[in-house]
């Protein structure tokens, strides 16, 4: 299986963004605060964060960090996986923020996990009719979500049936 290039550096981007705030955690703990992402953020985030869908609002989608490089990156080895229990196709970026990764699954959950470990920290299940008003009768809604947004305290995710 072949990825395209331009899908390989987003998942290595966001892969790199989650293993590089291990140290951040290790020196503040898991159960830090809660930092809200302000406007200030989003428009100039750490470099150690992934706050939006490419990171920035060019759509880059390239990380700043350089801990990884050409000469070490066959090195790199994994250090926890997570399932989310969810079947159906993943599209959605994760979002990360000071340790905490927000993953978006399709059936419409929104799951926090802690960057360092994997550990789950809160899982948000919305319950919803079982379709659309509009859509074939065998139809759910939210098989697929396509991206989250946070903005202050709060974490928005948008279903599409």
């Amino acid at each position: 299986m072949t990825i395209p290039t331009h899908r390989l550096t987003s998942l290595v981007a966001l892969g790199l963004a989650a293993a590089l705030t291990m140290p951040i955690l290790a020196q503040r703990g898991a159960d830090t605060d809660y930092e809200p992402v302000t406007g200030q953020r989003l428009r100039n985030p750490e470099p150690h964060n992934w706050l939006m869908y490419r990171r920035t609002y060019n759509g880059w989608g390239y990380s700043p960090l350089d801990q990884i490089t050409v000469a070490n990156v066959d090195r790199l080895r994994p250090v926890w996986s997570f399932s989310t229990g969810v079947r159906e196709g993943h599209e959605a970026p994760p979002i990360v923020n000071n340790g905490r990764m927000f993953v978006t699954t399709p059936q419409n959950q929104v799951l926090s996990l802690d960057a360092a470990t994997g550990d789950l920290l809160w899982r948000y299940v919305r319950e919803l009719p079982a379709r659309t008003p509009t859509a074939a009768p065998n139809k759910s809604w939210c098989r697929t979500v396509r991206g989250q947004g946070v903005h202050r305290h709060r974490r928005y995710a948008r279903c599409r049936a």
